[in-house]
């Protein structure tokens, strides 16, 4: 099977019905795309877009258009894992207390306590729990469902990581970084020009965050790229030799992985003194790298997912 999508000019007339009526009453509900039996319509796309205005704001100074296509990918992604996790549940299911923690996790800034509390937030932004709720709930799935595929092929070097960390043990002053990506998968090298020409060119002139929503093809790019904080030492040796050269605003060439290809940035920078004890400090960076090599197999495994659907553009 093959990969395919078809868009035709319905787009346009969608466009002007999504972002010219404010309540989605009032739209009409059109399908935009199928994919095998899941379909998404502009009532979809209009309920996408108030989620991300909520939780990634800086979507909101983009161009129509943009922020259709933006919208669009998430829920994309978001019914890829859904077809593919329903081969291996009965249903998008999970325990509240699981939910809460992911809520937190994921949301911290909003101080969210309770489920209620949550219901209340987003009601108070005029989203719909319900829906929200099965996003989180397909995430959750999706991770787990890749932890049990991919968990026993994580290879971590234990004695490598050990003689970095001696190596690095007699420096108190240890850097931080907050840092945001942009991963994108392009087989062909004219195709990878082009397209790494085009990011370039974006995030000159709509900034990196605003570049990530828009080309990213991981699930950081609903919010702007951001990863988060993470310590320099923790990063593998070949990320790490590129980052230590980047100065806090700027942004790294491509950097090839097993999943593609990934740009990083360094939003900020901090440094802390670290009181080094060697057994802690394995277990935290056996945890990153665990993590990271779960999302790379996370990518690979979403891109064959993909490539064995069809996407109609209806």
């Amino acid at each position: 099977m093959y990969f395919l999508v078809k868009l035709k000019t319905l787009f346009i007339a969608s466009l002007f019905i999504i972002f010219s009526i404010q309540n989605s009453n009032t739209i009409e509900n059109k399908i935009l795309f199928k994919i095998d039996n899941e379909i998404i319509t502009t009532i979809d796309i209009y309920e996408e877009i108030k989620f991300l205005r909520v939780f990634s704001p800086e979507i909101n100074n983009l161009e129509d258009a943009e922020l259709f296509e933006i919208s669009k990918n998430s829920i994309l992604r978001d019914r890829i894992k859904k077809i593919e996790i329903l081969q291996f549940v009965d249903e998008l299911k999970v325990e509240d207390k699981f939910l809460l923690n992911m809520i937190k996790g994921k949301y911290s800034k909003t101080n969210i306590n309770t489920l209620e509390d949550f219901r209340i937030y987003l009601k108070k932004n005029n989203l719909d729990f319900n829906n929200v709720s099965e996003k989180l709930t397909i995430e959750m799935i999706w991770n787990d469902l890749i932890y049990q595929k991919f968990n026993k092929k994580i290879s971590i070097d234990r004695k490598k990581i050990k003689k970095e960390l001696l190596q690095n043990s007699k420096k108190e002053s240890q850097r931080e970084l907050l840092l945001s990506e942009i991963v994108f998968t392009e087989n062909d090298k004219i195709n990878f020009k082009k397209r790494y020409e085009e990011i370039l060119s974006d995030i000159n002139d709509i900034g990196f965050r605003k570049t990530a929503l828009k080309h990213s093809e991981t699930d950081t790019a609903s919010n702007g790229g951001i990863i988060g904080w993470i310590k320099e030492n923790n990063l593998n040796q070949n990320i790490k030799k590129i980052v230590t050269q980047l100065k806090a605003g700027q942004y790294s060439k491509p950097i090839r992985t097993s999943s593609g290809f990934i740009i990083l940035k360094i939003e900020d920078e901090k440094e802390y003194l670290s009181k080094f004890n060697l057994a802690d400090k394995m277990e935290e960076v056996i945890r990153f790298q665990t993590n990271d090599q779960l999302n790379q197999f996370s990518r690979m495994y979403f891109n064959k997912v993909k490539k064995n659907l069809i996407i109609y553009g209806l």
